[in-house]
């Protein structure tokens, strides 16, 4: 089958093992969704860009609705990571370019859920589901070349390392380099086996 918009591959929870399982999202995970957000605004904002001082309740409503639609769509796919049923972070498929079967990743953790190797998990989990079940042939992570801790996901995951974007992303008042790590399926086939 031809991937596409029109493939809508079944969204359903993937459970990850240990109380950790992540869930399409939903108009229901708004005020838990902030909530998370909002306490680890100035940890989050560090790295990422939609974190704004104004980023307020109404933003996580107008996103969450936005990625319904998406994953309904079969555009984009966008899940909330929950820890014995709270949420504890979100990951998600970045919007699919279906013509070259590709996408990007991107994820975060709430601190007190740091080091047990969750996103790591969410992660293989996201790429195993575009590989399989949206047909991509490469999934990119990106994110910043002094964020360590995010860049040690794809390394970790076997994704290769293929150099750096300069002042590729605009972060609040100044620009940052991105490093970019990509895996191609049949390469993943095989580190997965």
């Amino acid at each position: 089958m031809e991937p596409g918009p029109s493939r809508k591959p079944a969204l359903g929870v993937i459970e990850l093992g240990n109380a950790l399982a992540l869930h399409p999202v939903s108009a229901d995970d708004a005020t838990e969704l902030f909530a998370a957000i909002d306490r680890n605004r100035a940890r989050l904002r560090r790295w990422l860009p939609w974190i704004a001082d104004h980023y307020a309740f109404h933003d996580a409503l107008r996103f969450l609705e936005q990625s319904i639609q998406r994953n309904e769509e079969g555009t984009a796919l966008t899940m909330v990571i929950r820890s014995e049923g709270k949420i504890c972070g979100a990951v998600g498929l970045h919007t699919i370019d279906y013509p070259n079967r590709a996408t990007s990743i991107g994820y975060w953790i709430a601190e007190e859920y740091e080091r047990y190797g969750i996103v790591t998990r969410a992660c293989r989990a996201l790429v195993n589901a575009g590989f399989q079940d949206y047909g991509l042939h490469r999934i990119e992570i990106r994110c910043a070349t002094e964020n360590h801790r995010s860049a040690a996901i794809p390394k970790r995951l076997g994704f290769v390392e293929e150099g750096v974007m300069r002042q590729a992303e605009w972060l609040y008042d100044h620009w940052v380099d991105l490093t970019v790590f990509s895996a191609i399926v049949n390469e993943w086939e095989k580190v997965s086996e």
